[in-house]
């Protein structure tokens, strides 16, 4: 399901992006600041190969500035997920960690290409983290803990203008690097759907 959400998106994007645009863009409809929520499908990856599904939702705001034929945006988002995962002999054979993924915080840019007057299609990048709630096992040892983990999203998208709403969806990817102490690699992909209103 996650490859055939990843190749939609991506699909939609690219033939945005290859739309020729016929129209002096007067800048107004992607321009200013704005707020929005967003929801969608949340993938998380654990070790590489293991994976949990579920449901990522949040607030997010910006600001976007017209740069003639280009857009740069500055946003922010705190989202939260309904994942949960477990990897077993991650320290030791035997042993099991079980998480559950928290608040998520992310701060990035966002540049923007406009191919019609109510069509733009948009890269972003920017600093994203974590917080996860660890349960570790082993034998008859249980011990719980927290980390908030750091790094970085990459992400591509196409946003709808609809007058003063918008709309977008949006493909990301998030890498987190390992979790705490353990090699436990931590990385997300999501696909977002994105309901706001620009002032």
């Amino acid at each position: 399901m996650r490859n055939t959400l990843l190749a939609t998106t991506l699909v939609v994007v690219a033939l945005t992006i290859a739309t020729p645009p016929a129209f002096a863009q007067d800048g107004d409809a992607f321009e200013g600041p704005w707020v929005a929520a967003t929801a969608g499908y949340d993938t998380f990856n654990g070790d590489g190969s293991e994976s949990a599904d579920g449901i990522v939702y949040g607030i997010v705001l910006g600001y976007d500035f017209s740069l003639g034929g280009l857009f740069l945006g500055v946003e922010a988002e705190l989202g939260k997920s309904s994942v949960s995962a477990s990897g077993s002999d991650v320290l030791v054979t035997g042993d099991e960690l079980s998480f559950n993924v928290g608040r998520d915080i992310y701060a990035g840019i966002r540049v923007g290409v406009p191919v019609s007057e109510t069509v733009l299609a948009y890269g972003k990048a920017g600093y994203t983290n974590q917080r996860i709630s660890a349960t570790y096992t082993l034998d008859d040892i249980i011990e719980t803990a927290s980390d908030n983990i750091g790094g970085y999203r990459l992400g591509a998208g196409v946003e709808f203008d609809l007058g003063e709403p918008f709309a977008r969806i949006e493909y990301r990817y998030s890498d987190y690097g390992s979790f705490s102490d353990t090699d436990l690699e931590t990385s997300r992909h999501q696909v977002m759907l994105t309901a706001g209103l620009r002032f």
